[in-house]
């Protein structure tokens, strides 16, 4: 049986992770967004570096904390460009960021907290909806461009 201080000091992880690989395959060909996506690469590969870091680490913390600022600017600014490109699927690809936001904000909360497995679980997350959102989701737009 698990208890509060095996939670409070529990690892992010027990699994290794692959560093995310950004190519010119995921490339919009937008100097901006491109930028913002391996930075958004870059964020979530600290996190996997830093996997073995206890869960309540301050670096575990501010890197969150930072990824969750970041997700939002980009999100903004990406949506501002497709609004002004009148990009048909607009309010499809708000509706993606929404939910990613919270779902990221949920995660983070919850390795915040302590609670098992989550970091691991938002590693994976990020890790998967990062990968399918810029090989799937914005190359859509990106004849829009």
């Amino acid at each position: 049986m698990r208890t509060s201080t095996d939670i409070k000091t529990q690892k992010i992880t027990s699994r290794s992770f692959s560093l995310m690989q950004w190519s010119d395959a995921l490339s919009l060909n937008h100097e901006i967004i491109d930028e913002q996506h391996q930075k958004l690469f870059s964020l979530t590969n600290e996190l996997i570096k830093h996997s073995d870091a206890d869960a309540h680490s301050e670096l575990i913390n501010e890197t969150l904390y930072e990824l969750l600022q970041y997700i939002d600017t980009h999100f903004a600014d990406e949506e501002e460009l497709l609004e002004q490109m009148d990009y048909p699927k607009l309010e499809e690809h708000k509706q993606l960021h929404r939910n990613f936001t919270k779902k990221v904000a949920m995660f983070c909360k919850d390795v915040v907290q302590g609670k098992s497995e989550v970091a691991s679980d938002l590693i994976i997350f990020l890790t998967s909806w990062l990968k399918q959102h810029t090989a799937i989701d914005d190359q859509d737009y990106k004849n829009y461009l």
